[in-house]
């Protein structure tokens, strides 16, 4: 009999970080399984916790188990195979069980604890603050949070009030648990009397008053009706119902609801497309993959505007048609309602949507839906991986070459690998789909690791866009200091005239990329980070994108004096005015991070675009993908090398790929496209081989240059990266650290190195300073034994000091 529960605590800490067996109360037998959230007793002080069953068993080498106090869930929030997947996570990405099970959970689900009071006798023989704190209570239906009548009262010391109270068994106190995100509820009207006698009592002029009519006539028509939409559309106030509740025509219940984001949405309904040979092909052929439900990794190359998403849709509804689910995975910048259109427009209410700039509430229903069964489909960013389908039989991931699918904050998954895992345990079929494939990938595709198929063909025969490098060596030789060359003026000069819309694209936000005093050459550096910061003018202020930390902008330079400072470089802030003072009387509209800050402004803007057909939409990476917009004729990239020079491996990929997404945004209606990219650096590889939408010279190339220097997919990179407050100390602490890989790391293979340790790219973030170590090291599982070697020496003797450590294995970030 499995009378144990395998349990790990939610918020452990490292040193807690274990499984713990504890007795499953005879009142819970039955009813408990694994995948549950529960309550339990932990530590000397049997402190309350909140945890996660990860087994059950009727065997255990502990004596004397503490019993479960309560269970949270009537049933799991995590299958079998989640757990599974959370296992390894710990493992792959050496964290810790709780900060992985969160990831398995939509945000403001997790517990928290709260002391509630409740009013048990109001003995009024009682004065002073005593009958204070029972009046207060008996005010509040007979009980109240703890701090919200610590606050009401205002009484100092309250809690030794609070304990005679509860000696002299006038109140109680007790822990609670609830979640930040609850289920929706609306208060409903609905008739208690049979609908023939309403409608006779209406027709026979029983009923005189108009408003009574109404309300009734509407509840005629439907079963319930929230009280909110019955006080607003027919025109009265909560009194008139109270009274038809008086006179027994009426009643009311709260009600749950599901919060749809898009329920203000109507999305037309759309049939699979006739596919071309091509997409045929590769269609027929993942089919009979799916068919055969083992797991398979197939990466889809296919140029911009192939047709990849109309690939998806057709597997996804065969996906379906066998009785499975699909995952779609999308950058959080592509997630655009163009793409919501595609997905709910072809399978409709079977679709869950699930991001970042959802309410919690939103997310948390979308998840329940999901849970329930009632969803075929999620289309969604990063976490959308760990939906909590029982049969999913496909995951799909766009845009796979995509950074932000690599989280920054621990656990730091690569959603890529994740789903990797996952379809590998449910043996499902997994598609990664890019015109710019990652190096790895296609490194292993053409090494037979994974199956590949391309797309070499635009959609409906269309062009490729004409693309024209410029050299602004060239331009400023010439005499030209404006931002754009004489070409690309004049080209967007001929859209206006035409009526056609231009994208400009810059991969920096801002005004000026930062301030310099010409007088004494100080540049103003965020005080808490070893950066500079940016000018916007929108506010006249100066901003550390790295910590938030801002001022207003400076007339005199601080160090000499001097009112010869101003902002230098170029942001999109900048790019906006430039366009206003060169091209008057034209529309332009900018999206960035500045602009897109709040709920629905990506949607906004984008709409404004299209619907409103503004002429020129400037923008950071967020315009680069995942658009269609067909009047779109000529896309100009400003800086374009400006990317190479980050210090980063990757550097001349990302160039490349960024280049070529946003150069796929023009020419995909009836008018062909044109691209002006402008650069100083135009004999760089990564600028040639984009400008000819030429993924294989630029792979031949990077590949040449990663074998050399032995970086990926020839080694793996493991990044430790220690910070604090004292520089010294970090610096001898991480000395410390690298002499204790030296001693782990032995058997070393050609190409295997441990650098530094050397001080970051930006040295200091939040006025902490940060030194480096990388280990380079070919066997990915040496590679993850090492590095929680060093996690679990540093927690054991360090990690109750100033000083913290960050370990990552194939950063996407190496600043």
């Amino acid at each position: 009999m499995n009378n144990i529960a395998e349990v790990v605590i939610s918020n452990a800490t490292r040193q807690f970080d274990r499984i713990y067996h504890y007795r499953i109360p005879e009142k819970y037998l039955g009813r408990v399984n694994t995948g549950m959230r529960v309550i339990v007793p932990f530590g000397k002080s049997n402190r309350l916790l909140e945890g996660y069953i990860v087994a059950l068993t009727g065997e255990s080498d502990f004596k004397d188990l503490k019993e479960i106090s309560e269970i949270v869930d009537e049933s799991p929030v995590f299958n079998e195979n989640l757990i599974k997947l959370a296992h390894w996570m710990k493992y792959r990405y050496i964290s810790t069980y709780s900060d992985v099970f969160k990831c398995l959970l939509p945000p403001g689900t997790g517990l928290i604890s709260s002391k509630v009071v409740r009013l048990v006798n109001c003995d009024t023989s009682l004065k002073g603050n005593y009958i204070k704190i029972l009046q207060k209570l008996k005010d509040n239906e007979g009980v109240m949070e703890y701090d919200q009548l610590k606050e009401e009262t205002n009484i100092k010391s309250i809690t030794k009030y609070l304990n005679k109270l509860a000696e002299l068994n006038c109140i109680s106190i007790s822990e609670e648990f609830g979640t930040k995100v609850k289920r929706k509820q609306i208060k409903a009207a609905y008739l208690t009397k049979p609908s023939e006698e309403v409608q006779e009592d209406i027709e026979s002029n029983r009923l005189r008053n108009i408003k009574h009519v109404r309300i009734l006539e509407m509840l005629l028509e439907n079963e319930y009706i929230s009280v909110s939409d019955l006080t607003k559309f027919a025109g009265v106030s909560k009194g008139v119902l109270e009274t038809l509740n008086k006179y027994g025509y009426i009643d009311f219940k709260n009600m749950e609801v599901t919060r749809d984001p898009y329920e203000s949405q109507n999305f037309q309904k759309t049939s699979p497309l006739e596919p071309t040979e091509e997409q045929k092909h590769i269609i027929d052929s993942v089919k009979e993959m799916l068919d055969k439900k083992i797991f398979k990794e197939i990466l889809l190359h296919g140029v911009t505007g192939s047709g990849k998403t109309e690939v998806y849709l057709q597997l996804i509804e065969h996906c379906i048609n066998i009785g499975k689910q699909a995952i779609v995975l999308v950058p959080e910048i592509s997630l655009t309602p163009q793409m919501v259109e595609r997905f709910k427009g072809r399978f409709g209410e079977y679709v869950a949507i699930l991001h970042s700039r959802l309410s919690l509430g939103e997310r948390y229903d979308q998840w329940r839906l999901i849970k329930d069964g009632k969803i075929k489909v999620v289309i969604g960013a990063r976490s959308a991986v760990f939906a909590p389908f029982d049969n999913l039989g496909m995951i799909i991931i766009d845009e796979e070459h995509e950074n932000s699918y690599k989280s920054e904050i621990t656990p730091k998954y690569h959603a890529v690998e994740v789903a990797r895992e996952r379809c590998r345990i449910e043996n499902a079929v997994l598609m990664y789909g890019s015109a710019t494939p990652s190096v790895e990938n296609y490194y292993r595709a053409k090494n037979g690791e994974i199956s590949m198929f391309t797309m070499m063909k635009r959609a409906n025969n269309l062009m490729l866009p004409e693309v024209r490098v410029v050299d602004m060596r060239r331009e400023l030789e010439a005499g030209n200091r404006s931002i754009f060359s004489r070409i690309l003026h004049s080209e967007m000069e001929e859209n206006i005239k035409n009526n056609e819309q231009t994208i400009i694209f810059l991969n920096r936000r801002g005004h000026s990329s930062f301030v310099l005093c010409r007088n004494c050459g100080y540049v103003l550096k965020c005080p808490k980070c070893d950066v500079s910061m940016t000018y916007h003018s929108f506010d006249e202020r100066l901003i550390c994108h790295y910590c938030g930390y801002t001022v207003k902008n400076v007339s005199t330079c601080p160090k000499c004096k001097s009112s010869h400072i101003k902002g230098f470089g170029t942001g999109t802030q900048k790019i906006e005015n430039e366009i206003k003072k060169h091209f008057e009387g034209s529309s332009v509209i900018r999206m960035d991070m500045d602009t897109t800050s709040y709920k629905n402004s990506h949607e906004e803007i984008l709409r404004s675009f299209r619907e409103d057909n503004i002429n020129i939409l400037v923008g950071t990476q967020m315009i680069a993908k995942g658009h269609d917009f067909p009047n779109v004729t000529l896309v100009g990239v400003l800086a374009a090398d400006s990317m190479l020079n980050t210090g980063d491996y990757r550097a001349t990929e990302r160039t490349f790929q960024l280049l070529t997404q946003v150069a796929g945004r023009a020419g995909r209606g009836v008018i062909p496209g044109r691209v002006i990219i402008q650069a100083y650096n135009v004999e760089n590889y990564s600028i040639e081989c984009a400008c000819a939408q030429d993924y294989k010279s630029f792979f031949e190339k990077e590949i040449l240059v990663r074998k050399k220097l032995v970086y990926p997919p020839f080694t793996n990179i493991g990044s430790i990266v220690l910070s604090g407050i004292n520089d010294r100390t970090v610096y001898n602490r991480a000395v410390s650290v690298k002499k204790f890989i030296d001693e782990c790391f032995s058997g070393v293979c050609d190409g295997d190195a441990i650098l530094g340790p050397f001080r970051s790219v930006i040295s200091k973030i939040k006025n902490k300073y940060r030194w480096r170590i990388n280990i380079k090291c070919k066997e990915i599982g040496k590679l993850i034994d090492i590095l929680t070697k060093v996690s679990d020496h540093f927690y054991a003797h360090h990690g109750k000091n100033d000083i913290s450590i960050s370990v990552d294995i194939n950063p996407v970030n190496m600043l």
